[in-house]
């Protein structure tokens, strides 16, 4: 969390960066470059954790070490659910797949984290107009200078200390339930695309999604449960599962055909959010 009114605005840009870091890389495989060389060529990028992953994947793929590998060795320069992808991309030989599934979420993440910047920009307005007006309101009939000083303190104070709360209001705005059902639903059709197990691509997308009741709900499960107990039976029941995603489970669970089913839902959920 940062501080600073301005570093808390920033830090809704790393979904932007993460997905022009799997776009390129993803373009660079294509073109028949080898991951070290893509990673390199790309150059640096203007965001200090996803410049670290970069820069830590150019070492690490330059001595001869597997994505996989890598991954799984600093696991907190990824999300779980992104390493789990790009690990299952690796050590099944569908790379380009998983890059392309990679750059399609965080494209889709940033455009909601761009509306929320925008939203959030009222209470920054508000903030700048209370350093500037308090002291009138709480100064009265003070010297010139007393205002000025006042000023400069809130202002400072805002810009320097407001980034804890508008970082907890951007957190808020994230997470409310109609976005973490959106997102459990995303990235559950992406991990199982990607060909994760199903029980690990649920754990990994109730634990991203963000939202609590999921969360609750799956804690209770063993790793047995997760997979070998059919989705829909799953989250039976559970109010933050939407009707529509009921149903395509219960077609998944039916078919055995868990990728197709769920990833036309979350394509189609994607529309509707634009």
């Amino acid at each position: 969390m940062s501080f600073t009114v301005l570093g808390a605005l920033r830090s809704l840009d790393d979904s932007r960066h993460r997905a022009e870091l799997y776009r390129a890389w993803n373009t660079g495989l294509a073109a028949g470059l080898a991951s070290s060389a893509v990673l390199d060529q790309m150059g640096p990028i203007a965001f200090p954790s996803v410049e670290e992953a970069r820069r830590y994947l150019v070492v690490g793929t330059g001595q001869g070490k597997s994505i996989a590998a890598l991954v799984k060795a600093r696991p907190k320069l990824f999300a779980p659910f992104e390493g789990g992808v790009l690990a299952t991309g690796d050590e099944g030989g569908t790379l380009n797949q998983s890059l392309r599934l990679l750059t399609d979420h965080f494209a889709g993440e940033f455009r909601r984290r761009l509306k929320v910047r925008d939203a959030l920009l009222y209470p920054v307005f508000i903030g700048l107009v209370a350093s500037f007006g308090l002291p009138f309101l709480l100064l009265p009939k003070s010297p010139v200078k007393t205002y000025a000083t006042a000023i400069v303190i809130l202002l400072a104070a805002f810009l320097l200390l407001g980034g804890v709360f508008i970082s907890m209001l951007a957190a808020i705005l994230l997470n409310t339930n109609s976005l973490t059902r959106a997102r459990f639903a995303r990235i559950l059709a992406s991990t199982l695309e990607a060909g994760l197990p199903l029980g690990r691509a649920v754990r990994l997308s109730v634990d991203a999604s963000g939202n609590r009741v999921l969360r609750e709900l799956i804690a209770k499960r063993t790793e047995r449960e997760l997979a070998t107990t059919p989705l829909a039976k799953l989250f039976d029941g559970c109010a933050e599962v939407p009707a529509g995603l009921m149903g395509q489970m219960r077609v998944a669970d039916a078919t055995g055909d868990y990728r197709g089913t769920l990833s036309v839902y979350a394509r189609e959920l994607e529309e509707r959010q634009k």
